[in-house]
């Protein structure tokens, strides 16, 4: 029988860039011990961010992120398409398959919101709510021994750019593609103005491990394969567009 994880750990990305920050995410995967369970922090400038199952057309202005010089990226789990900008704290929870529970992520995170002074609440899709609205989504990636579960939670991110980049130029009627389902959405800043990423990411990681956070940046691990072959297929644009992309 697999033996329960013996550590937790907390790492912390240097980088700010969204392909950067998918491959550590990645990286940290890979590598991670089948005696550990680890939460990565992660915070990135301004991008869209699409599931793996998605259509950016369906999804985003994609005229507007090329005017506007907006990275667009897909990663590897389902699910909708996220805003980012540094407004908005990214975490993945990553541990073995056998031992993974959503649902326990999610109860750290609505424990540290409320330990903050947030009544947070969750639902049936592992959103989490505060007063009713979205500020945070998820997804999830599974390998055959071990699982992550990562999302974003809205603290004082830039609202106006989520609802203009994610309003897209075109509408199908039909696609085979999976769909973002739109939410009411809220951030912490509209409810308490002085809150700040740092609180939130000190908070996570009291609750998380007693361990001290360790610190990861690109420039680390820029000569290993897993993270250099990944960060260069994440920018391809047969993996963001589609196969036969111009």
């Amino acid at each position: 029988m697999t033996e329960a994880p013996k550590r937790r750990r907390v790492v912390c990305s240097l980088s700010h860039t969204i392909y950067e920050n998918l491959a550590l995410e990645n990286y940290l995967f890979n590598k991670l011990d089948s005696q550990e369970e680890l939460l990565f922090l992660w915070k990135n400038t301004d991008a869209v961010v699409i599931g793996r199952f998605q259509d950016p057309e369906l999804e985003c202005n994609l005229g507007a992120l090329t005017r506007d010089g907006v990275p667009l990226a897909r990663r590897q789990s389902g699910g909708g398409t996220v805003w980012h900008d540094l407004g908005n704290l990214c975490f993945t929870f990553m541990g073995p398959k056998a031992f993974f529970d959503r649902r326990k992520n999610l109860i750290l995170i609505q424990t540290a919101l409320e330990q903050l002074g947030f009544p947070a609440e969750l639902n049936e899709r592992h959103d989490i709510l505060l007063h009713g609205k979205k500020i945070s989504g998820s997804a999830f990636r599974e390998k055959a021994d071990r699982a992550f579960h990562h999302g974003t939670l809205l603290v004082a991110s830039q609202l106006d750019k989520l609802h203009y980049y994610l309003k897209p130029e075109i509408e199908k009627s039909r696609s085979r593609h999976t769909r973002s389902v739109p939410s009411p959405v809220t951030q912490l800043s509209l409810w308490n103005p002085d809150i700040t990423i740092t609180e939130i990411e000190n908070k996570l990681k009291e609750l998380f491990s007693p361990e001290p956070a360790e610190r990861i940046s690109a420039e680390q691990v820029q000569t290993e394969a897993d993270f250099a072959d990944y960060l260069h297929f994440l920018q391809s644009r047969d993996w963001i567009y589609g196969p036969g992309a111009d």
